[in-house]
């Protein structure tokens, strides 16, 4: 059922299982038309971030003796550079994901927040595959694992939410204002520097200490750091409370995105 047709019954209900449904087919499909006609296709996922890795690593090990508090400084930075990898890859694809499909949302309707959720999907593999790589450079770097180390599944969890729940904000408020696209791309530039991804939080000054805090992307990282690189327990209270207002910020954006999907065709 469409908007404005007065439905007043279980929409949440209906409405998400079909945005799941179309999700299982748009999501692998946004996957595939990324890295069509692309001769390194996947690899594509790791090459930024290792370039950014050795950049970056040479400065801060080399004229600012930065490394890790609990594991090798490889470790530690590429944890945090491939979770940053996919939350900027996600909210950054996401932003564009229904100006591009202007022709489609003119012919058909469906639950908008559809698109930006596929954006999001896809870039999960590159996730899946960062991981892989997470692991092994742990267990290169001879980083012993201990059991906390599953804790560091919920901390990427928090990240995967923030970036799903912004991704539908940023691309609904995209189509009414395309400033939004190009504060998107400043912000995450920014965002890269204000969170502890080349470092570590501890290294933050005291008066930006908080920040770390309230920074979704930041406690992800930390909580991932500190389950599986110093086999510890994380901030279990933050984290959870990090994922419980990730999951109201998605909830919101559907809840938004549905209030002014029917003048999204009229401006796009």
């Amino acid at each position: 059922m469409g908007p404005g047709t007065g439905d007043t019954g279980p929409w949440v209900v209906e409405r998400t299982r079909r945005t799941v449904e179309l999700l299982r087919i748009l999501a692998p499909r946004e996957f595939r038309t990324r890295y069509r006609q692309s001769v390194l296709d996947i690899a594509w996922s790791l090459i930024s971030p290792i370039v950014i890795l050795i950049v970056y690593g040479i400065i801060l090990t080399g004229t600012f003796k930065v490394d890790g508090a609990c594991s090798p400084y490889l470790s530690s930075a590429w944890t945090g550079l491939v979770i940053w990898t996919f939350f900027a890859t996600a909210v950054g694809t996401a932003t564009w994901s229904l100006l591009g499909a202007s022709d489609l949302l003119a012919k058909v309707y469906f639950p908008r927040e559809v698109l930006p959720l596929a954006a999001v999907g896809a870039t999960l593999v590159d996730l899946a595959v960062g991981a892989v790589t997470v692991v092994i450079v742990v267990i290169v770097q001879d980083v012993g694992l201990t059991v906390h180390a599953l804790g560091a599944i919920v901390c990427v969890l928090v990240a995967v939410v923030w970036a799903a729940g912004i991704a539908i904000f940023v691309a609904v408020l995209s189509v009414f204002l395309r400033d939004v696209t190009h504060g998107v791309q400043l912000l995450l530039r920014v965002g890269f520097f204000a969170t502890p991804v080349m470092y570590e939080s501890s290294f933050l000054p005291p008066a930006l200490r908080w920040s770390a805090s309230v920074n979704p992307v930041a406690v992800s990282i930390d909580g991932v750091r500190q389950s599986l690189l110093c086999g510890g327990t994380p901030r279990w209270g933050l984290i959870l409370l990090q994922l419980v207002v990730g999951v109201v910020v998605v909830v919101l954006g559907v809840v938004y995105t549905r209030s002014v999907e029917s003048r999204m065709v009229d401006v796009i």
